[in-house]
């Protein structure tokens, strides 16, 4: 239905909340434009990215929680190429794709007023900050959602790679050197947000996938930012609880292993 009830959160309030259709965010600092609007699914870690970015920087924003089962008129029209979420509308215009939508998030909203930088100060870090990104991004979590979707050998393989990329990512902490909790310092940034699912997800990925991710003792740096994270009052309010999610993703599992049944059946 295109008819969806409207509900106003408070901060504490997770953004994924299948219950509720449409959600009305408005942080402290006043938007450019009051005109925004996020195309979810509770569950997708890249739109929790957008969520997070929008609440850092102010934004007021409505939630439209997608089924794509039966996908919206509006999802259609405003991601034709890929048809999924996330997708932001500001002002009725459609940005696609969770990495452009956070650049796009601080171009429009850029630091200062109180809002943060998403983005360091000099262009070598931007760009080291921007391949973090993409690595959380495109093969991190990537690699953890397979162990939701895929069976034998590629899920075989997820469960290695998923262990290798997480020691990368403390790896890459140690290398970039910073002493504090996140990526570059005391304040979060873009990998830093592209990785905020995580929190929720933890579980989900050691669960679905039969791991256990290496312990503190292993990546001090990485364990040391996700207690970081998990203390963030804009995360805390954009991821879903893990054991609900854990859940979703459970029998997310068991439907596309049947669809993986039918189609080897063929």
């Amino acid at each position: 239905s295109e008819h969806r009830k409207t509900k106003k959160v408070s901060l504490e309030t997770p953004v994924g909340c299948p219950a509720i259709a449409r959600i009305s965010f408005a942080a402290g600092t006043q938007s450019r434009s009051m005109d925004v609007k996020l195309l979810s699914i509770w569950p997708s870690p890249f739109a929790m990215s957008c969520a997070v970015a929008l609440k850092d920087k102010g934004v007021q924003f409505e939630v439209i929680e997608e089924d794509l089962r039966n996908r919206s008129k509006l999802l259609l029209e405003s991601s034709p190429v890929y048809k999924q979420v996330p997708v932001l509308i500001h002002n009725g215009k459609a940005v696609c794709e969770s990495l452009v939508i956070l650049e796009y998030i601080e171009e429009t909203w850029p630091a200062g007023d109180d809002r943060p930088a998403l983005l360091p100060k000099s262009p070598y870090e931007r760009a080291v900050a921007r391949f973090w990104a993409h690595y959380g991004n495109k093969t991190f979590l990537e690699t953890g959602l397979k162990l939701m979707k895929t069976f034998g050998d590629e899920y075989e393989a997820a469960r290695k790679q998923i262990i290798e990329q997480f020691l990368t990512l403390e790896e890459g902490m140690i290398e970039i050197g910073s002493e504090k909790p996140f990526f570059f310092g005391s304040q979060p940034c873009l990998p830093d947000i592209v990785l905020a699912s995580f929190v929720s997800w933890y579980l989900t990925f050691e669960t679905l996938g039969d791991i256990k991710f290496p312990d503190a003792s292993v990546c001090p740096r990485m364990h040391a930012w996700l207690e970081a994270m998990r203390g963030l009052p804009n995360v805390n309010s954009s991821v879903p609880d893990p054991h609900k999610l854990l859940e979703q993703e459970k029998k997310m599992r068991q439907i596309f292993r049947k669809m993986a049944e039918n189609s080897s059946s063929k």
